[in-house]
């Protein structure tokens, strides 16, 4: 990772970090909301079916309702995870000199010594750790740091450093400092 900390520059270590009571709460609120909104067309062309509003249903209803339906899905999905996050026992992520323990991602935490490799995740949301043995780790698409994203394969674990109450920088670049200090690889290296 570009700009990576020297191992003598990290930070005070247990470094510990929450998704953010700032921002994430307003982006809850206005994913629901929009979410509801979008709604309404499939709503009223399902009470159209069910004779509750004395029309039958139109063929523009129901152009206008499907798509907005997948638009609903995908925001009530994305306030469902934001507030999930919210309420995660605290502090959800945690990077010591032993390893990092991210509570959405993994359900134990994750040692240092098993970290074979770690990079940076597309777009930079995320620090990817590759595992020498495969655990089940979990990646949510709709997650700041994650969004769009398929699961990973067992043996990968994507850890979010955007949308917490420390800069995304901060956290990759201590996650990435503690990995190769303790022998991981980042990929170009690995595959020399």
């Amino acid at each position: 990772m570009t700009g990576a900390q020297p191992p003598s520059a990290l930070a005070d270590l247990p470094l510990v970090a929450n998704p953010s009571r700032l921002w994430l709460p307003p982006i809850a609120a206005i994913a629901l909301f929009a979410g509801l909104v979008a709604l309404l067309p499939s709503l009223l062309l399902l009470m159209s079916l069910v004779g509750l509003l004395g029309m039958h249903p139109s063929v523009e209803l129901t152009l206008l309702a499907l798509p907005t339906l997948a638009v609903a899905v995908f925001f009530l999905a994305v306030g469902s995870v934001v507030i999930g996050d919210l309420r995660l026992e605290r502090p959800v992520l945690t990077i010591d000199e032993h390893g990092v323990f991210d509570r959405r991602v993994s359900d134990a935490p994750i040692a240092w010594a098993e970290v074979v490799e770690v990079a940076p995740a597309p777009g930079g949301g995320g620090v990817l750790l590759a595992l020498k043995t495969p655990r089940e780790t979990r990646l949510s698409p709709y997650r700041a740091g994650t969004a769009g994203f398929r699961q990973p394969a067992a043996g990968l674990a994507n850890i979010p450093v955007r949308a917490m109450d420390r800069p995304a920088a901060l956290l990759a670049d201590t996650l990435t400092a503690l990995a190769l200090r303790h022998g991981a690889v980042p990929p170009s290296e690995e595959a020399a």
